[in-house]
């Protein structure tokens, strides 16, 4: 005997892929959908479903959550109130089915359209993974968080549905009420608002939970959150079907109106209060989220009470709720790590002594601007820690985000552990790019974890290395002294560390124009048998792409002179996968001068066989066309760009010298670093490796989070992004006609049966 719920699901399917009006839905959901996601993708080429998945409401596309609120109201309008205008419904309970089965029926055949819908776009990674290295835990994170979603606007719909016969209203009801619950979760909202009650409705927004899931961690109290809205929406829904079989003055319908209200409460009472309840799964394939076994190794080494004390708002700004929320886990999961962590939570904003209390420790309010309905208001909060460790304190004045927050605070606590932190000294006076002029990003990474000073010519015109741990020279551009060379050999040989990037090209950045640089400092490398040749590295294929003025306006085109380049040995450079190199050139290898000694090279960053190098260079200036670059007279090969040299000090003592080589100083300036996470990251897993703290390089490798989408074609690109906006659609407009002509076909033999 069929069941009647498999019964009355398959009937409401029917219903969907019966009527063309099912598959326009999912045609129009389908391509609008890839066309707006590909749109913004192939700006960033970053091989990543965020934009698909955002909940940021943008006018010139709309992401899949902002979607499904127009969508799934247009899906679920016709469930019940078309049942109620043909009186079907009234017919269906005076079978013997439960009005339960009938509401669960509803909904998941409401769900099951709306899941074929969204798993049309599994397509969309699929394809891009033919193009990158996609996260795949974070995709099937966000595909969970996306079931999630739209089972709570079922709900929603399902409701509208039963309070309506007209079906164009149960939409607009439907949409009403999906659109006011994502608007409170919105940043542009919440800051209109007073903090308490946007800090209430933020709690009560799809957004802000189905935010957590975008980025591939599902937490229990969003699961939560979830089923509390489902179950609140289902339980109303419920109620008005029985209202249409009892007796509104009978004893049972009025215990039924008090049952289904109290667990209304409930589910919202869950809803609401388990957003105070732990417990998460991080699907991401580097664990970004989780406490990382470097953290937890630099926890073991603690012989003393690590206190850290943490001052927040109790009611904060909009602009902080999200970010405090994060913190508050990620602090509590790194105290429950360690016996000696103790973690303590302050509220300034509550006590004028915890207020004085933050002032004297370093931790100040930061000023937010709170928008009215007629004027900005400013408002005071509080987000920064302090860590206290033996003697030793540490202060975040504020943290405005929780990217890379388990990177800072692990070297904290590297850096309360060192009794003398490392020091990391930048040569300075030759044009180089400075601590304050080009590498402020940079140093200021690494001044977590290290003492960063700047090294200049003394008086006598040479350099005191002594007491420099790794020294850092970023392209020089001006003579450098024959005392200063002749110091930094003394030193390197002496078994010293140090980054070397040398620029063999001065670019004028603001003309696109290329000339030799003769005060590179590549005498310095020869003796360790490296070359920095005189010459230009690009890549006609993987590139960056940028955007440029022209006579027509601003167009985004690829750039070869910036290629993607691969890294090789992950034991030095960490798990980066590739770095974008500006303007690089490339490195020779050859023996080592018999007074330096043997030497071990070991290559870091090479580029792909589709690179090329060009030693008549000039003028580079972008070209349209760069995909079919003239290699006629070009030299293509792959090229070392980076190198990391190793070998016995000349000294003797058992002492080794570390050199890193790589021919271009851009890549880890303000402009790249501050753009490509990957370049910073790259760079400080480098020093890292020099100053031999390996267990930073591991937790800060999980900050990577660029992925580049790398085609091997523009038809490659092409057939990515028309296969998902044109082929899928097509694919359900060819299913669409073939379920016509077959109903057609049936019908005819039904019709030649009764003649």
């Amino acid at each position: 005997m069929r069941s009647p719920i498999l019964a009355l699901i398959r009937k409401d399917l029917k219903g969907y892929f019966d009527q063309p009006t099912g598959y326009i839905l999912l045609v129009l959901f389908t391509a609008w959908l890839s066309y707006g996601f590909f749109r913004s993708t192939f700006d960033t080429f970053e091989a990543s479903l965020r934009p698909l998945f955002t909940t940021d409401l943008t006018p010139e596309r709309l992401s899949l959550p902002w979607l499904l609120a127009l969508f799934v109201p247009a899906a679920t309008m016709r469930l019940l109130a078309e049942e109620q205008r043909d009186g079907t419904l009234e017919t269906l309970f005076t079978q013997p089915i439960k009005t339960w089965v009938v509401l669960a029926a509803k909904f998941l055949a409401g769900l099951l359209f709306v899941g074929v819908a969204i798993l049309a776009t599994v397509g969309i990674p699929i394809a891009l993974g033919t193009a990158g290295d996609m996260d795949r835990g974070a995709v099937v994170a966000q595909y969970l968080g996306s079931l999630f979603l739209a089972a709570s606007f079922v709900a929603i719909g399902l409701f509208t549905s039963s309070i309506s016969r007209n079906q164009i209203i149960a939409f607009i009801l439907g949409f009403f009420f999906i659109l006011i619950l994502m608007s409170a979760g919105l940043d542009q909202v919440a800051v209109t608002l007073p903090a308490g009650l946007a800090g209430a409705l933020q709690t009560l927004s799809p957004v802000t939970h189905f935010s957590t899931i975008a980025r591939g961690v599902i937490d229990l109290r969003d699961v939560l959150y979830f089923a509390a809205l489902i179950s609140t929406f289902l339980s109303a829904t419920y109620l008005m079907l029985r209202r249409k079989s009892l007796s509104h003055v009978s004893p049972q319908y009025r215990n039924l109106q008090v049952g289904v209200a109290a667990f209304i409460v409930l589910s919202l009472l869950v809803g609401w209060y388990g957003n105070s309840i732990g417990g998460r799964l991080d699907l991401t394939e580097d664990r970004i989220f989780t406490l990382s076994g470097g953290t937890s190794n630099l926890l073991s080494q603690l012989d003393d009470v690590l206190t850290i004390k943490l001052y927040e708002s109790r009611d904060p700004p909009p602009q902080t709720a999200l970010v405090a929320r994060d913190v508050n886990d990620f602090l509590r999961d790194f105290s429950a790590s360690s016996d000696n962590v103790k973690f303590i939570r302050k509220f300034p904003d509550d006590n004028e002594e915890v207020a004085a209390e933050a002032g004297l420790a370093g931790v100040p309010p930061v000023q937010f601007n709170v928008f009215g309905q007629t004027e900005v208001s400013r408002k005071l909060g509080y987000l920064g820690m302090t860590a206290t460790y033996a003697d030793r304190r540490e202060v975040i004045q504020y943290i405005p985000t929780v990217d890379g927050f388990e990177y800072g605070l692990a070297g904290i606590v590297n850096k309360m552990l060192l009794r003398d932190p490392k020091k990391i000294g930048f040569l300075t006076g030759h044009g180089e790019k400075s601590l304050r002029q080009g590498l402020s990003a940079f140093a200021g990474q690494l001044a977590q974890s290290y003492e960063v000073v700047e090294i200049e010519a003394g008086q006598d015109g040479g350099l005191d290395l002594s007491d420099v741990d790794v020294l850092v020279v970023a392209g020089p551009t001006e003579e450098v002294s024959a005392a200063e060379r002749a110091d930094i050999t003394e030193y390197l040989t002496g078994g010293g560390k140090a980054m070397l990037l040398l620029d063999a090209l001065l670019v004028d950045q603001s003309r696109l124009v290329a000339v030799s640089n003769p005060n590179s400092l590549a005498e310095v490398v020869e003796p360790f048998g490296v070359l920095l040749e005189d010459n230009i590295v690009f890549d006609p294929q993987f590139n960056q792409s940028l955007t440029f003025s022209t006579g027509l306006g601003s167009v985004l085109l690829p750039y070869p002179y910036w290629a993607h380049v691969p890294t090789v040995d992950r034991k030095v450079t960490g798990e980066v996968q590739q770095a974008v190199m500006p303007w690089v050139s490339s490195l020779g290898i050859t023996d080592a001068d018999t007074d330096v000694g043997e030497v071990e090279v070991v290559n870091l960053l090479r580029t792909r066989p589709t690179a090329a190098v060009d030693y008549a260079y000039g003028d580079l200036s972008p070209d349209p066309d760069s995909q079919s670059f003239d290699l006629t007279d070009k030299q293509q090969f792959e090229s070392d760009v980076a190198v990391a040299v190793t070998g016995a000090a000349a000294n003797g003592g058992g002492s080794e010298f570390r050199i890193v080589v790589a021919a271009d100083s851009d890549w880890i300036a303000d402009g790249l670093a501050g753009r490509y996470s990957e370049n910073l990251a790259l760079g400080l897993n480098l020093v890292d490796w020099l100053a031999q703290e390996d267990a930073l390089a591991a937790i800060r490798s999980k900050i990577v989070a660029a992925r580049q989408l790398e085609f091997s074609s523009p038809t490659h690109q092409n057939v990515v992004q028309y296969v998902n906006i044109v082929g899928i659609p097509i694919v359900f407009v060819l299913v669409g006609l073939g379920m016509s002509l077959r109903r057609r076909r049936e019908g005819m033999k039904v019709y030649g049966r009764e003649g």
